[in-house]
């Protein structure tokens, strides 16, 4: 057997077992969130609440309802940008390949319908082979269950692309840096899809928030938030 058809059944093999596994959280590697401000990064517990983190990044959201956050690879040492985007193994039908995501558009930010949770909606612009995927809007939620437990969740939502046809996606960031002067948000990310394209990857990667919190304000502290609307989700184009 040819060493590139061994190393295609491999990768095959592997996005195969990926499959009923979609995308692992990643909560577990965070031991502590920091909240940073320039190059001094201080542990957000005992200094902030739960409400007060969940009001920082509530007015982080809402101030860019609509903006192109770009997604950096990073790693957890440094929180530098090292990578334009992030990447998993997919295959796609027989097609084997790098599935990539390198911005996300939130909006519908509003007050959770659970204690400490923002519910919102996102676009993410993501790739197979350098060819656009074409997605539903996801729902999730941003949860901060503690200082030290933030994490944000979308539901399982509809994809397709080309020749793969439809499948189901999954995104899941787990926080663990806060810097609001930045805007800029870092964590452990996890993502996945399954059905006719199948596979799954994480990894540590940062949000670049356009707008960042003005000099002049705080926004750790808590703020009232309309309710979450009710729309049907939109299809996103590529």
């Amino acid at each position: 057997m040819g060493m590139y058809r061994w190393n295609m059944l491999v990768a095959a093999a592997a996005a195969w077992m990926a499959v009923g596994c979609v995308a692992v959280p990643q909560q577990d590697k965070v031991k502590e969130v920091r909240i940073c401000a320039a190059a001094d990064c201080d542990a957000a517990a005992p200094k902030y609440t739960a409400a007060q983190l969940l009001a920082g990044v509530q007015q982080l959201l809402k101030a860019n309802e609509g903006q192109k956050v770009t997604i950096c690879g990073s790693d957890p040492k440094t929180r530098a940008c090292e990578s334009t985007g992030i990447c998993f193994f997919v295959l796609g039908g027989i097609l084997p390949g790098n599935a990539c995501a390198d911005s996300i558009v939130f909006s519908n930010v509003a007050t959770g319908s659970q204690a400490r949770q923002i519910d919102l909606k996102a676009n993410m612009s993501r790739t197979f082979i350098w060819i656009p995927i074409a997605c539903d809007s996801m729902t999730g939620t941003l949860a901060v269950n503690s200082p030290n437990e933030i994490y944000l969740e979308f539901q399982p939502h509809t994809c397709a692309w080309m020749v793969m046809g439809v499948f189901t996606g999954t995104f899941n960031f787990a926080v663990d840096s806060i810097d609001l002067k930045q805007g800029q948000v870092s964590g452990y990310w996890s993502q996945g899809v399954k059905g006719t394209g199948n596979g799954r990857g994480s990894g540590y990667a940062v949000l670049k928030f356009p707008k960042a919190m003005p000099l002049e304000e705080s926004w750790f502290a808590e703020q009232p938030m309309p309710p979450a609307s009710r729309e049907p989700l939109s299809h996103a184009g590529p």
